[in-house]
């Protein structure tokens, strides 16, 4: 019998980490401090933010580099980074450190920007329950995904690659394990939500769910 796959979705609260930057030596620094949460906030949330916006840069932080720090080589750097590429925050940090820090070593002084403009750090609280929907095959996996909201999406594609470890999702994982679908696991593995938002990710894997049932 194939074990079902469980749709979850997530719920968000964000709050205040307690640290602002007013310049590039402190947003340095704090990038230092602030829990891997922050930086999840920043990195990886900012997909669900990006279906709203028309911002070339897709984190928060080249965001901020590029408006009110007028660095735009340096925003280009930081807007870079592909968290897809990674399966720990804490190399995401260390890539955002390593992209600062021969712009800090380089500047003797530092602009500060008026106390409104402050980067505040945020922190990420989240809450997974389960939808009620489950799939036992491909074509209940398909009915599944044109009902679930951007939540879910988040939290079995995005969320998922740091909860797992290594380079995959629960999609991949379910269907390589439990359907034996490793080819059409390996395709949606491929697709970077850095590349769609996550409305136009949804559709693809629906794309190419309908291709393998045709």
């Amino acid at each position: 019998m194939v074990e079902q796959f469980l749709f979850y979705s997530e719920a968000h609260i964000a709050v205040w980490a307690g640290l602002t930057a007013s310049n590039l030596y402190s947003l340095w620094t704090g990038l230092q401090k602030v829990s891997g949460s922050a930086i999840f906030y920043h990195m990886h949330h900012s997909l669900l933010r990006r279906h709203f916006t028309t911002s070339d840069y897709m984190n928060d932080f080249a965001r901020w580099v590029w408006t009110h720090l007028n660095q735009p080589a340096l925003a280009e750097k930081l807007a870079s980074i592909d968290p897809w590429e990674f399966t720990s925050v804490r190399e995401v940090r260390e890539n955002l450190l390593a992209h600062l820090e021969p712009y800090v070593g380089e500047m003797e002084t530092f602009m500060r920007v008026p106390e409104r403009d402050e980067f505040q750090f945020i922190e990420l609280r989240s809450l997974a329950f389960p939808t009620g929907l489950t799939a036992t095959d491909l074509p209940s996996f398909r009915d599944c995904l044109q009902q679930v909201g951007h939540g879910s999406l988040f939290y079995h594609l995005i969320e998922a690659r740091l909860r797992l470890g290594r380079r995959s999702n629960d999609f991949s994982e379910w269907l390589a394990d439990c359907l034996k679908e490793d080819e059409l696991a390996e395709q949606i593995n491929h697709l970077s939500p850095y590349a769609y938002n996550l409305w136009q990710l949804r559709s693809k894997i629906i794309e190419l769910v309908e291709t393998r049932l045709s």
